[in-house]
């Protein structure tokens, strides 16, 4: 079984979420003239979400900091976040059938009221 490691990033100054396809790879294969320059800058412009290899009910892929739909008609909304007690994403369980992404945390900051 393969494993995908993938990551998308928000950046602050630009206010835009980048999904960068180099580093879809081994990040020590890296060839540091072919990183962009975007993703070059201080860790304080950049914020990196790791995709937890899960897609939701209409096929989109679930990355930290996804907004998701609750499923069970309790009409609340969940943010996946990495635990690192127990090594896994949170908010990913709570729901019988597929869970919907319906937003991020940085483009959609309005749906997080009432969130879990």
């Amino acid at each position: 079984m393969q494993r995908i490691i993938k990551f998308r990033a928000w950046a602050k100054l630009d206010k835009e979420m980048r999904t960068p396809g180099c580093l879809n790879v081994l990040l020590s294969d890296l060839d540091p003239f072919q990183v962009p320059m975007w993703w070059k800058s201080e860790t304080n412009e950049v914020v990196w979400m790791q995709y937890t290899g899960l897609h939701d009910k209409n096929g989109k892929e679930i990355y930290e900091g996804d907004i998701i739909k609750d499923c069970n008609g309790l009409n609340e909304t969940w943010v996946i976040k990495w635990c690192e007690k127990e090594a896994c994403f949170l908010g990913l369980d709570w729901c019988g059938a597929p869970n919907e992404v319906i937003g991020n945390i940085y483009e959609n900051p309005e749906l997080l009221e009432g969130n879990k």
